[in-house]
């Protein structure tokens, strides 16, 4: 038996100007790609949850 079932997902949308270089896009998308980002994320979503009592316990993955 599983012992976490998803209750919800939230989807984050990331949307550049049309009129950036691909040169920047390019760069911005290796950021959002970078270890360093996607942890900084999950700690921030994490202090976000803690904030809340009733979702003390719920387990938080961040994917691509």
């Amino acid at each position: 038996m599983a012992r976490y079932v998803i209750v919800e997902e939230l989807h984050v949308t990331v949307r550049v100007r049309d009129d950036l270089s691909d040169e920047m896009v390019g760069e911005m998308n290796a950021l959002l790609w970078s270890k360093p980002f996607r942890s900084r994320l999950l700690d921030a979503v994490r202090q976000v949850l803690a904030g809340f009592p009733a979702l003390t316990g719920v387990r938080v993955q961040i994917t691509r």
